[in-house]
């Protein structure tokens, strides 16, 4: 350790302590400490997230133009091709040289320093994700910035929590600070950043973890709406609005349908992806190469789609694509054929395959919604065709579909809800919307138990559960472990007695009962190795003299939790199960070691 990082980590020991005694004067316990650390992680990450939208602004400006401005672009189509490739150049050199975790889409990143490195990522991480992401974005890419500002804001999170010494039991909840602040301030939507946090992150919804995540996220809302000047939904959705379009239940099937489809676009774009970055993996050629060549070749489906088009725009499937969500919103869509959105559609999952699958550096978020935005309408503007519904309705199609696919590659159907109200502003789609997240959700669980953050750990061998630890140790009961026969003793037997009962059935642990077969205690294997210390002392002593009668049995209907507890208070490694704590007769011992087993058996299970 060098004398700068021990000047920093006492510097980091004093802030705490001044700040745990500071709560102290007042009042407050070690409890509400996170609280603070959350504030400020909050205020960095919303002027951090500020920075990172300014700088995909100006790349975007300079690459493409805005406003009076023209940009390198101004229309000349072979720029489609040399823009992302220049940009996809200096993401591969930043990754390489500087953090080679800023390429792809950075939520795995933040999952597996959570699961394997006790929420430890270094604080160089945010600036090259930031200036990757950008770069990548900004020069067309197709990305979005959701995976970035997730990093970023984890990146932020944990450098302060290591700059604290918090504990690494805590380090998830700081972490996870910094992701729903980051979602919040990026997306201006702060209950869909705390539901990230929590659903995909932590999978725990208690007040300890609860609290400072809100705080977290809240303020850096605040911070960005300071210094943005700007409180709007990033999707104004004007059509609906005017139509008065009102969900009625006959449209139910037919959100189910969407729902159905949203799940298997998701699943496809999972394992398109994928075979995209396996491939770029097999590609031998200088890594920091890969990322331009994917860009090269989105460049390329660009000036294909501008020359076969007539229409020197820039193509919708380039950069996050929320001008083309815009367009899908508005009636405007309608003038739109269901072939050019599916069209569009799939050279949307195709070049953001591209664009990731190669290294660049973004997230998946902002093209999961064009992707069920074009899905949405299209199918919409098919029952519009065949005169199942009104064409003022389309544009309800077409959010339901944003949020639906959301849901299906995520299996995050709470974020996909609120993430979409609080995007768009619009509560008459709500219940649609509920619905077809929920279908698209179970349906791509159906197809591929991963989704598409997790699936990158899975293949790694990093298991992440579908549910909370004490959420499975709750669903299983000491009947669902495997017993052991107990051995019994008398209180008046002599130890030798033990001795020759381990010798004939190789037991370790005795129980110890009455006349009347009623629990005493038990004699543990560590006791008897103790008294054999002193040999000459065997034949003196006897089990009352070895027993523990302070152990508290377990009974068949507990849960594993309450075991555990036992377990931990009584540092043995079996306890006796009985029918009955009061009265009942000892059923057999049940080991800690067969407890894990059952345990890391229901895991699997629901990893499944």
């Amino acid at each position: 350790m060098t004398t700068k990082t021990k000047r920093l980590a006492v510097r980091g020991q004093r802030t705490r302590n001044r700040l745990a005694s500071l709560l102290a004067r007042v009042g407050f316990g070690d409890e509400y400490f996170l609280i603070i650390v959350s504030i400020f992680i909050g205020g960095l990450t919303g002027a951090f997230a500020h920075l990172f939208y300014n700088l995909i602004e100006a790349a975007h400006a300079f690459a493409y133009g805005h406003g009076d401005s023209a940009g390198l672009y101004n229309g000349r189509v072979w720029m489609l091709v040399l823009l992302p490739a220049v940009g996809g150049l200096a993401v591969g050199i930043i990754t390489v040289a500087f953090a080679k975790e800023a390429k792809g889409h950075g939520v795995p990143e933040v999952m597996d320093a959570m699961s394997r490195k006790s929420g430890i990522i270094r604080g160089r991480v945010a600036a090259a994700k930031a200036v990757a992401s950008a770069l990548t974005i900004g020069t067309g890419g197709s990305a979005g910035t959701e995976g970035p500002i997730v990093q970023i804001g984890a990146a932020i999170g944990s450098r302060l929590g290591q700059f604290l010494h918090i504990h690494p039991r805590q380090m998830g909840i700081v972490v996870a600070c910094g992701v729903s602040a980051g979602i919040a301030a990026i997306f201006n939507a702060p209950i869909a950043g705390v539901m990230f946090a929590l659903e995909i992150f932590l999978r725990d919804f208690s007040f300890k973890t609860f609290s400072p995540i809100v705080f977290s996220s809240v303020i850096s809302c605040s911070v960005m709406h300071a210094l943005r000047s700007d409180d709007t939904a990033i999707f104004e959705v004007n059509t609906l609005r005017d139509a008065g379009y009102l969900f009625s239940g006959y449209e139910l099937p037919f959100f189910l349908v969407l729902g159905v489809l949203s799940a298997i676009v998701a699943v496809g774009f999972i394992r398109a992806l994928y075979i995209t970055e396996d491939f770029s993996d097999w590609l031998r050629v200088p890594e920091f190469s890969k990322p331009a060549i994917g860009a090269a070749l989105l460049g390329l489906c660009g000036v294909i789609y501008v020359s076969l088009s007539h229409d020197n725009a820039v193509p919708a499937f380039f950069g996050n694509g929320y001008s083309a969500i815009n367009f899908l919103l508005e009636s405007s869509v309608l003038t739109s054929s269901v072939g050019w959105l599916l069209l569009i559609c799939g050279l949307k999952a195709l070049a953001t395959c591209l664009t990731l699958g190669s290294g660049g550096s973004g997230g998946v978020f902002a093209p999961s919604l064009l992707l069920g935005a074009t899905l949405g309408a299209a199918f919409g503007m098919t029952l519009a065709w065949l005169g199942w519904i009104d064409t003022s309705a389309v544009s309800a199609y077409a959010l339901v579909g944003m949020a639906a696919l959301v849901a299906g590659t995520t299996h995050a159907p709470l974020t996909a809800i609120v993430m979409l109200y609080e995007i768009t502003r619009e509560p008459k789609v709500i219940l649609p919307v509920m619905f077809a997240a929920i279908v698209a959700t179970a349906g791509a669980q159906l197809m591929l138990r991963d989704s598409i953050y997790t699936l990158k750990l899975r293949r790694r061998g990093v298991r992440v559960g579908s549910v909370t630890d004490l959420t499975i140790l709750r669903r299983v009961t000491v009947s669902d472990v495997r017993r052991i026969d107990a051995e019994f003793v008398h209180p008046a037997d002599p130890l030798q007695n033990l001795l020759d009962l381990a010798g004939r059935t190789e037991a370790t642990d005795f129980v110890v009962v009455d006349d009347h077969d009623a629990l005493l205690g038990v004699v543990t294997g560590r006791d008897i190795r103790t008294a054999l210390l002193q040999p000459e002392a065997v034949s003196l002593l006897i089990v009352q003299e070895l027993m523990r009668s302070n152990l508290t049995p377990v009974t068949p209907d507990e849960t594993l939790d309450v075991v555990l507890d036992k377990f931990a208070r009584s540092d043995v490694e079996s306890l006796p199960v009985v029918s009955d704590l009061e009265t009942g007769p000892v059923l057999g011992l049940i080991t800690r070691r067969a407890v894990m087993h059952s345990y890391q058996q229901e895991l699997d299970r629901q990893s499944q």
